[in-house]
């Protein structure tokens, strides 16, 4: 029996002005699995991450969620569906004046509509979960850029998402502070998580993934395990990108 997947993208497209910067892009992602996306700068990781999410708006392309299709012209149906999708920015998208603690419960009870109590107990326990429970009172200007990144995917883990999208998580990272992020991905993908997520860590990416997906000027040129995409890829230019990679880094 087939398995359904539980993220499926199909023909997403996005232009400005003359600029194509997502071409036909198509993926499914199914349940637990760890994908993540590859490919040079400007090559449209974070084009397609944001359209899945709608935060940009597509010019081409269809979205199913579980095997329902979701019509983003629909509100309340978009509304539900990015409450399913745990999104990770680049650069943390806190609140400045909240300590760790109130930005986790905030959506939980302006969203969720959940008792005070009840979100606390949830964002404690989320907190804990990324390995800041001593820190819950601080307020972003008082952590690390490492623990503002955890404090963000506690605060996207506190509502209960079918999927995590990571537009490359710990670029705005000091080096020191990037595998203490990396080690809380790697654990949501131990205990089930499905996740998409953008990355220039290819050792990280080799390691972990389930599949890996090469992007170059918006068009997805490949799809495969770390293995067939480090070693065996098929797509010329997919071979000379990672190539260069081990060469430079080696499997670092």
């Amino acid at each position: 029996m087939t398995q359904t997947p539980v993220l499926r993208i199909e023909g997403m497209t996005k232009r400005y002005g003359q600029k194509e910067v997502l071409r036909d892009a198509s993926l499914s992602v199914n349940e637990g699995q760890l994908k993540i996306l590859i490919g040079p700068s400007g090559g449209g990781k974070s084009t397609l991450l944001q359209c899945i999410n709608f935060l940009v708006t597509p010019d081409a392309g269809r979205v199913w969620l579980k095997g329902e299709e979701i019509v983003r012209t629909q509100k309340k149906v978009l509304y539900e569906y990015r409450q399913k999708l745990g999104m990770i920015f680049q650069d943390f998208n806190l609140f400045d004046h909240l300590t760790a603690l109130h930005n986790v419960t905030i959506g939980l009870v302006r969203v969720k509509g959940m008792s005070k109590q009840d979100a606390r107990d949830k964002a404690v326990y989320e907190l804990e979960r990324v390995g800041l429970k001593d820190h819950i009172s601080k307020y972003p200007a008082q952590l690390s850029g490492g623990q503002k990144q955890r404090v963000s995917i506690a605060r996207a883990l506190a509502m209960d998402p079918e999927v995590m999208l990571l537009d490359e998580p710990t670029s705005a990272l000091d080096p020191e502070l990037i595998s203490e992020v990396l080690t809380v991905i790697e654990n949501l993908r131990a205990n089930g998580m499905t996740m998409v997520m953008s990355t220039h860590h290819m050792g990280f990416a080799r390691e972990v993934a389930d599949e890996i997906v090469f992007l170059e000027d918006g068009h997805i040129l490949e799809v495969g395990t770390p293995d067939k995409i480090f070693l065996n890829a098929e797509c010329d230019r997919t071979r000379a990108f990672c190539s260069k990679i081990l060469e430079l880094y080696g499997s670092a």
